[in-house]
């Protein structure tokens, strides 16, 4: 039995670098319009009367720094680019853009999971703000 393995074409890896640099783009907008949101959300929920502290003040912002370091992992991602020299190979070619795949999807997933803590730290913050 003789299997047959095909190569990528150049549009197909385009496509694929294509599509992970628009979902980063789209994610670190979301995470950076996260952090007005929460504080907007906060500020409706706790009185302005209330004086918590300097400690739970700042226990009270973790949600906006985790969405800030979402953001991050988000633009790292968005960023990374090919090398500006011309590859000396095909395979030199495939290589390159392969890191390059490999580095935007391992930016997605810990941007991706650092949002999803964001938004349930936040979660859990507004809520017990509120009671």
């Amino acid at each position: 039995m003789t299997l047959m393995k095909t190569l990528p074409t150049k549009n197909q890896s385009a496509d694929a670098l294509v599509i992970t640099q628009a979902f980063c783009r789209l994610m670190l907008q979301i995470s950076l319009a996260a952090i007005p949101v929460y504080l907007g959300l906060f500020m409706l929920a706790v009185p302005f009367d209330v004086d918590a502290g300097k400690l739970r003040g700042i226990a009270l912002s973790l949600p906006a720094m985790i969405f800030l370091l979402s953001a991050i992992a988000y633009s790292v991602g968005f960023l990374a680019a090919l090398p500006d020299h011309p590859p000396d190979s095909f395979e030199g070619f495939t290589h390159s853009r392969r890191r390059v795949h490999h580095l935007k999807m391992k930016m997605i997933m810990v941007g991706s999971g650092l949002f999803a803590i964001g938004v349930a730290v936040g979660t859990l913050v507004l809520i017990k703000a509120h009671l």
